[in-house]
């Protein structure tokens, strides 16, 4: 039965299987190692996951979406044919086509996976993950940092040199950086930084508001499809500029047409915020790493938005030190996923993981310096400790004769608590003690998996222990239940449809696209395959297939 490891990514996910010293990639059931993260239900409420699906963003952008993992442990949903999705539900489609393609190709179940999750996600995202994964059917029992899969996938490649790294994991939603330290096979993380909230998505957003800003449209008043349109052609030149240096966005809306001529530099111009928030979290890396950027021996770059000349020659620029762009930026989660489910299987025995606790964790307590009854963090575990971590801190009465402890658990690095992630509380009695006096001790066990253990010990010997999980994400076994009943109900085409719908979602979208001549002749092609489909003659059905399919070839490149 094999394990294999998963990129549940922004905007594409992919598995691999790491097998006989190799990584393996799957290829799902339209011949690619990559499905685009984006879900459509059709015109039957059927689920389309992948190529599909992402086409209809712009030919059915009321029955489809993507780009949710940004939402992930969020209260947040998404309506599709009616029925309201969670991002975890509906990253549960995802998985559950990649588990589905992995055991196509494979030939035999899958059951377990190692998953790949931003190392700045909080426990609430964690969290939000694993639930996706038990509703697609797989067994998680580690969730690995993007970086530390892609310092795996480098380092395996590239042999285990001592040595100290920076990985920079800059892909289509998310930025994560890791500072890494190799020695004697052992790979130990020494400091993780990041944002949840940047990516390849806003130079898209960024291109295509300059777009309109440019010919002169309010982007906020245009249709969803208009909007659609012109965000595809944005992502379209943003990697056409990592080819080429200069590239000519022409979109036609109703008869109009609309264009705009776009260089690296301007790149550069419109998205200096972005650029920003790429060197604060390198900093930050390098800072709490307590490494020197003359100490980092290579800069290690994956994630799709580093194919980006700009974003390249950024981070030389900051580091001083030309990045090593020498393992996939697309595949090199995926493949660090797989072979850490390797690692954890026993099939590599050599190499050795560690981890970091990524958020600070602590409890509120009184604020003595204002002493005006507000609260402030006290950190027990700081962020960036090894794990697993077991660290021990005293408490002191606030009041005369207080009689009664109530420990409220946060995570995260903000000096005031309500500004931090509430993970629950634990409350115990105790007997009368004068105010300033020792009360309790607090001790804080947090594991790879992710599970926190926290033990209150009072003056007089008495233990309470609770583990902790972030409230908001945590499920009640019946609404679990409620949960993977509703997901069952979503049914996902077959794979001979899947072939299908991809094509007609590409030929509707790039109809969208066209001026009026050129929508005519699509028009009759995809009319003609329609109509062989129905009628169910096989030969008639792959002769208008490949029909179509040049046709669309021809139009888009």
């Amino acid at each position: 039965m094999a394990k294999i490891g998963i990129d549940l990514g922004t905007t594409n996910s992919l598995a691999v299987l790491y097998k006989d010293g190799q990584a393996v990639r799957i290829i799902n059931t339209l011949g690619s190692y990559i499905t685009p993260s984006a879900v459509s239900a059709d015109d039957d409420d059927r689920i389309l996951v992948g190529e599909a699906a992402k086409d209809r963003l712009i030919s059915h952008p009321d029955r489809s979406t993507s780009e949710f993992k940004r939402n992930m442990g969020l209260r947040k949903t998404v309506e599709l044919a009616g029925v309201e999705y969670t991002p975890e539900e509906l990253s549960s489609l995802i998985l559950k086509k990649l588990k589905a393609d992995s055991e196509a190709f494979l030939g035999e179940p899958v059951e377990e996976a190692i998953i790949s999750v931003p190392a700045y996600f909080d426990d609430n995202s964690r969290r939000a993950t694993r639930v996706a994964a038990d509703l697609s059917g797989l067994k998680v029992e580690r969730l690995i940092n993007e970086p530390s899969a892609a310092a795996l996938a480098y380092l395996n490649k590239n042999g285990y040199e001592d040595g100290t790294y920076m990985v920079v994991d800059f892909g289509g939603g998310t930025l994560d950086v890791s500072v890494v330290d190799v020695f004697e096979n052992i790979i130990e993380i020494l400091a993780v930084s990041g944002n949840n909230k940047l990516g390849g998505k806003d130079f898209n957003e960024a291109i295509a508001k300059n777009f309109c800003s440019k010919n002169g449209l309010i982007y906020e008043e245009l249709s969803s499809v208009e909007k659609a349109v012109i965000y595809r052609n944005a992502e379209r030149a943003k990697i056409e500029l990592s080819q080429i240096p200069m590239v000519m966005i022409e979109v036609p809306l109703e008869q109009d047409k609309y264009v705009l001529t776009l260089t690296n530099k301007d790149l550069i111009s419109i998205s200096k915020d972005i650029f920003a928030g790429i060197r604060d979290p390198i900093r930050k890396a390098i800072h709490d790493s307590r490494k020197k950027l003359e100490e980092i021996d290579q800069v290690i770059l994956v994630g799709g938005s580093c194919k980006m000349p700009t974003v390249r020659d950024y981070i030389r620029q900051i580091t001083g030190i030309t990045p090593d762009t020498s393992i996939d930026p697309d595949t090199a989660i995926a493949e660090g996923a797989a072979i850490f489910a390797a690692m954890k299987n026993k099939d590599l025995k050599d190499v050795i993981l560690t981890d970091i606790c990524p958020f600070t964790l602590g409890i509120a307590v009184n604020n003595d310096i204002l002493n005006d009854g507000s609260l402030m963090m006290s950190p027990i575990i700081p962020r960036n400790n090894t794990l697993p971590s077991s660290i021990k801190r005293s408490f002191s009465a606030v009041r005369e004769n207080q009689d009664k402890v109530n420990v409220q658990v946060y995570q995260g690095e903000n000096i005031n608590p309500d500004n931090n992630l509430y993970l629950g509380n634990l409350e115990i009695s105790c007997p009368p003690t004068k105010r300033n006096a020792k009360i309790c001790d607090v001790k804080m066990t947090y594991d790879i998996n992710g599970i926190l253990i926290v033990d209150v010990t009072t003056a007089d010997g008495q233990v309470a222990t609770k583990a902790f999980r972030s409230n908001s994400s945590v499920l009640t076994d019946e609404e679990l239940e409620s949960i993977r009943k509703k997901m069952e109900d979503a049914i996902l085409v077959s794979a001979e449809d899947e072939k299908y719908k991809a094509l007609i979602a590409r030929a509707e979208r790039i109809y969208e696209e066209s001026f009026a001549d050129q929508r005519q002749v699509i028009t009759g092609f995809l009319m003609n395959f329609k109509a062989q489909i129905s009628r169910g003659d096989p030969i008639k059905v792959r002769e208008t297939y490949k029909a179509l399919s040049e046709l669309l070839d021809n139009l888009e490149y």
